[in-house]
């Protein structure tokens, strides 16, 4: 198989003027501006392109496109790249993979040698005993691992995510595609066509015929004069419920990949069809591809394939293929039709080329037709994968030997190939319908949707009607079935999955479509079934003595098509957030720490000193992260009755209340207070961590169950600065620059809160609350104010000894008083009665979050929050240290939260422990990190200090 650059083609998308320089295992190579990397190196000659997985065996173009298993290369630091579908780039580092020494000379292929002995299910049986042997076998299989390799030094690329609500989606951008989207955007409706290569046109890119390159023209004309919105090289890689889709965007101008999450009204899919191989002996040999391959080299790329050729063909495309190799300057050795009963038999020649095609050409038996190149067209798989995600389960029709659609939802509508054949004007017209049924259907969903949701626009007239489908059905042309011939070969080219392996697993009892897959891994590489699924089951079928139909077929789960952990992930959006006393805090000796996304003192120095100076003074800590939700409405009593496990109907106002939140399933979700400022005014405060959580759960409830109810929701956590003010000394303080506002405790008690004007600013408020288990004052200033209100307190505190104190100090004194923390003394199964504060949750009100749940466990012994004190006080566990029995390994509980107390001087802990040991009195065994065991004890309440409450109510 020699490839060579043949003259200027008038499809190719090459720029010839602009020539790309690259390297290929070290060596310097050059291609044009529209090159894939694999038709830049087959212009040059290059035809072995990589190995396979198993036996090593030389690879070569078989489909020159995306889906191409062997065409997988590392480029740089980026590893299973796909060259049959990557652009070429100035200063590529492009590198084969699964080959050792080098791809030329792969030791690794001493493997083939071996291949009876690594049938299906190989690994199954021999590395599943002995057991103890597992870490050897590992390390070895390791070595033969395939794919590129990995850099975690590699600098992150930029990803990002979009969120948007088109009418319509158009999955494929072939000319039927097209015309649905022209249709569809003519209708009215607002249109996303996602194509998955790099320019629309489908089939119609590769085709040498004037007639098509003229639609395409006309096409593409329409397309952009029209306001639809198109992307290429993209794909729409899943469909969920309700036509919420996922689109892969890898054509952005600045992202590496964009993930779109789409909710479509109506989705089209229109995806064309996907051309599969045919099996036979040497199947595998660099020198066999498809038709497609062999039109998209010539007449995309101006790349001549081979010199002599066979054309193995059952349809029009692999006709069309023999006459653009002849075109080209391929000489056509023989032609063999399918469709006249004849095949193909087997390729000979050198692992790393053919030289000659045994073939039934008519005669009594087969003969040896020298050639240097085999182009099949035996058929094609019909890529339901959307259709299938909605629910769909395709059916098999042996008359055009391909699947077809069932009965897929009526908001998803079939379109070109899947539907059926056709002439290129009748694929054209039933695109046309199918966009004009999709925008009707869609306006139909518009309408619902506007209509019932709350506080929408009202809708303009009655709904439409559900629009029929009125669509004149494509035809279905016959098409032998070829799926293998009178020889074994390979079926899977990711996994090295031949027919015989097939064969094998189904005599071993494993003849479901489903085990088979799964004891070969047929069908589970890189094409995930593109290319083998029909090709997979027609095997399972002939070992069976059984139809295709009678044995079914596997179904595509999303993803279509691989998407990167960085689309996932999305933009690295990590934004540094900082209250606006932080200027302060740096310019006084502050050790931060990261909390989440915040920048918080940890500590000025000394955080037992802080803690000290508050117990006997008073202190500032800068609690802006708080989350804060300002609630305005008269049902807000109803949201937050439904949100806490407490009540809430009689709150009034100028009162303070502690609330906990679970979740559904009864699980601590998060806690806080919420203080009633006006008749219809409220504010909410969160955990630090919960504040976008807990806004996302309160909106979540309000727009999907409860919309009628009348409350507006705002986060105004950053619209804040907070500080609170604590210690004995702290009324004296406020007193010195609050304005408005009796401080008195009869007229300002415990779990209260007032508006007030702090240091001359007004639109503050605070409300009397305890963390730190002192005397306290929590206060709001808009944020714009918070560092002037805090220097001011500051200044008017000095004579008092006020200071400064930081998270390390807070969490002290808050473990002195025996408050727990979400997330840290609670995990992701704590219920809520394990907290201690099962008299909290009122079962006798009406229904709330986790309910259900709560009331299953009110009646169960659950692990238990409690307060724990080790026997000797010098000793500090670290926290998730392990609370065993006595001197066996069996886990009892974990210490949740500890630190040594300046105030009791002595160390303290929190922790959870199964509730035969949650009675105050009980002795425990603490497993320490260093193996020490330790003796602890279990005390009577939460509060290690001022159980009774007294210093917090001042």
């Amino acid at each position: 198989m020699t490839m060579s650059r043949q003259g200027v083609q008038p499809t190719e998308v090459i720029d010839r003027a602009a020539k790309l320089r690259f390297s290929w295992n070290g060596k310097r190579f050059s291609g044009f501006e529209g090159d894939t990397i694999a038709s830049a190196l087959a212009a040059s000659g290059v035809n072995v392109f990589s190995r396979s997985m198993k036996y090593h065996r030389p690879r070569g173009i078989l489909t020159a496109d995306y889906w191409d298993p062997n065409l997988m290369v590392q480029v740089g630091d980026d590893p299973n790249v796909r060259a049959g579908h990557r652009l070429l780039e100035a200063g590529m580092d492009v590198r084969s993979q699964n080959a050792w020494p080098s791809l030329n000379r792969d030791l690794k292929a001493a493997n083939g040698l071996l291949g009876r002995f690594l049938s299906a299910g190989f690994y199954y049986k021999t590395f599943m005993r002995p057991q103890w042997l597992w870490p050897t076998y590992e390390r070895v299989l390791t070595t033969f691992a395939p794919g590129g390799k990995i850099d975690i030094d590699t600098p992150h690329g930029y990803h990002d995510k979009r969120y948007t609500h088109p009418d319509v989606v158009v999955a494929g951008a072939g000319p039927v595609g097209i015309e649905a989207a022209l249709a569809a955007s003519e209708a009215g409706a607002g249109v996303l066509l996602v194509e998955h290569e790099h320019a629309v046109g489908g089939h119609l890119r590769y085709s040498s015929d004037a007639a098509d390159r003229a639609a395409l023209a006309e096409l593409r004309g329409a397309l952009e004069a029209s306001d639809i919105e198109v992307l290429t090289d993209s794909t729409v890689t899943g469909r969920y419920e309700d036509n919420w889709l996922g689109i892969c965007q890898r054509s952005h101008p600045i992202a590496v990949e964009r993930l779109i999450k789409a909710r479509a009204k109506t989705l089209v899919v229109a995806p064309g069809l996907i051309e599969r191989p045919y099996v036979f002996e040497g199947n595998d040999r660099p020198g066999v591809i498809t038709s497609g391959a062999a039109r998209r080299l010539i007449n995309l790329w101006g790349v001549k394939p081979g010199e002599r050729a066979v054309v193995f063909t059952a349809n029009a495309d692999g006709d069309a293929a023999a006459t653009d190799l002849e075109r080209a300057g391929v000489e056509i050795a023989s032609v063999i039709d399918g469709r006249e009963g004849r095949r193909v038999s087997a390729t000979q020649g050198s692992s790393r080329a053919v030289n000659a095609v045994i073939a039934d050409a008519g005669l009594a038996s087969n003969r040896r037709i020298d050639a240097d190149l085999l182009v099949v067209a035996a058929g094609w798989t019909a890529p339901t994968s959307l259709l299938n995600m909605a629910g769909d389960r395709p059916v098999y029709d042996a008359a055009t030997a391909r699947f077809f659609p069932s009965d897929p939802p009526s908001n998803i509508l079939a379109a070109g190939g899947l539907a059926g054949d056709g002439s290129l004007d009748q694929l054209r017209s039933h695109g046309t319908a199918t966009g004009r049924l999709a925008a009707a259907r869609a306006a139909t969903v518009r309408h619902r949707l506007q209509a019932r949701t709350t506080r929408a626009l009202p809708v303009a007239g009655g709904e439409p009607a559900w629009a029929p489908d009125e669509r004149v059905a494509l035809g279905r042309d016959a098409h032998p079935e070829l799926y293998r011939s009178d020889t074994h070969g390979m079926v899977d080219y990711s996994e090295d999955v031949g027919s015989k392996d097939l064969v094998a697993a189904t005599k071993e009892g494993y003849d479901s479509v489903e085990l088979a897959k799964r004891y070969t891994t047929a069908t589970m590489g890189p094409s995930q079934g593109k290319l083998e699924t029909v090709n997979t089951v027609a095997a399972i079928a002939e070992a069976r003595d059984e139809t295709i139909a009678e044995v079914g077929t596997t179904v595509w789960r999303p993803p279509y098509a691989p998407l990167t952990l960085g689309a996932l992930a999305g933009r690295v959006f990590e934004p540094v957030r900082v209250s606006s006393i932080h200027p302060w805090h740096e310019a006084n000796g502050v050790t931060t720490i990261q909390a989440g996304q915040w920048i918080r003192p940890d500590h000025y120095g000394d955080p037992a000193a802080e803690v000290r100076n508050v117990r006997e003074n008073v202190g500032l800590i800068d609690v802006t992260p708080l989350g804060k939700l300002d609630l305005r409405g008269p049902d807000v009593p109803k949201l937050l009755s439904l949100l806490y496990v407490n009540k809430w109907m009689k709150l009034d106002v100028g009162r303070v209340r502690y609330g906990m939140m679970c979740a559904e399933d009864g699980v601590v979700l998060d806690d806080g207070v919420t203080g009633r400022l006006g008749p219809d005014h409220y504010v909410m405060s969160t955990t630090s961590s919960g504040a976008g959580g807990v806004w996302e759960w309160v909106e979540n409830w309000l727009q999907t169950e409860r919309p009628d109810w009348q409350v507006h929701v705002t986060p105004v956590t950053t619209a804040y600065a907070s500080i609170n003010v604590a210690g004995p000394k702290s009324r004296e303080l406020m007193s010195r620059v609050t304005e408005g506002v009796d401080l008195s405790p009869e007229a300002f008690g415990y779990m209260t809160v007032r508006s007030a004007t702090v240091a001359g600013v007004s639109g503050c408020f605070m409300w009397r609350i305890g963390f730190t288990g002192e005397l306290s004052f929590e206060l709001h200033v808009p944020a714009g104010h918070g560092l002037g209100v805090w220097e001011a307190l500051m200044d008017a505190g000095r004579d008092l000894g006020v200071g400064p104190f930081g998270l390390e100090g807070q969490r002290i004194m808050r473990l002195e008083k025996g408050h727990f923390i979400v997330g840290q003394d609670t995990d992701g199964l704590t219920l809520g009665p394990s907290t201690g504060l099962g008299a909290l949750i009122k079962l006798d009100k009406d229904d709330f979050a986790g309910k259900p749940e709560l009331a299953w466990a009110a009646d169960r012994q659950l692990p238990q929050v409690v307060a724990i004190q080790p026997d000797d006080p010098r000793i500090v566990p670290d926290e998730a240290s392990q609370i065993v029995r006595g001197e066996t390994n069996e886990i009892l509980g974990r210490i949740t939260s500890s630190r040594f107390s300046p105030t009791l001087d002595r160390s303290i802990c929190l922790g959870q422990v199964e509730p035969e040991l949650a009675a105050g009195g009980t002795k425990l065994t603490v497993l320490l990190i260093s193996g020490e065991r330790i003796s602890a004890t279990v005390i009577d309440h939460h509060a290690h200090f001022d159980p009774a409450g007294e210093r917090l109510r001042g």
